[in-house]
């Protein structure tokens, strides 16, 4: 995989970001809150542009190719 390291650091990125959102809710900072959830959606976005462009060998499935 290509994209092997920038893939782990990005979920790395959004596990401390859900952990964000927890304290951010407790608290009641629906601002932060609200950055926050942004900010796990480009994430999101990213890391799913990353398992797209992946090359896909003979032994992988390319499950959106059906």
């Amino acid at each position: 995989m290509r994209n092997r390291e920038a893939s782990l650091r990005k979920v790395d990125q959004i596990d401390s970001s859900l952990k964000k959102l927890i304290s951010y809710l407790k608290r009641g900072d629906e601002q932060s809150f609200n950055n926050t959830l942004e900010e796990i959606n480009e994430q999101i976005d990213q890391l799913r542009t990353y398992i797209e462009t992946e090359h896909i060998d003979g032994y992988e499935m390319n499950s959106s190719a059906q």
